[in-house]
């Protein structure tokens, strides 16, 4: 799914590899480039504490999106490399992550 993916700062960097036919994705939306990203602080903590927004062209969610609590995994679907993923933690300040330096892998 992906290669060399790593946070530096407020940049993602990596290559995101093009992924056909994810159903347990989504079952119509289920091809493209997915940035799978992990959240130690959601992680054994009460549902919707740490919150991700991907914003800007293509983003076809139009609210937060929770970080599964159980094992602190969330993965969105990026379109555009100026997207940008925004969370949110209660009690801390919002932090806005950069795609701008992904490679978005075609087929």
């Amino acid at each position: 799914m992906c290669e060399n993916l790593s946070v530096e700062g407020d940049n993602v960097k990596g290559s995101l590899k093009y992924v056909e036919n994810w159903t347990e994705f989504s079952k119509t939306d289920n091809s493209g480039n997915f940035l799978p990203l992990y959240f130690e602080e959601a992680k054994g903590q009460a549902k919707g504490t740490v919150k991700v927004e991907l914003k800007g062209t293509g983003a076809k969610l139009k609210k937060p999106v929770e970080v599964d609590e159980k094992d602190g995994l969330i993965v969105f679907q990026i379109h555009d490399k100026d997207n940008t993923l925004e969370i949110t933690q209660e009690g801390k300040e919002t932090r806005t992550l950069k795609l701008s330096e992904l490679e978005l892998k075609q087929k």
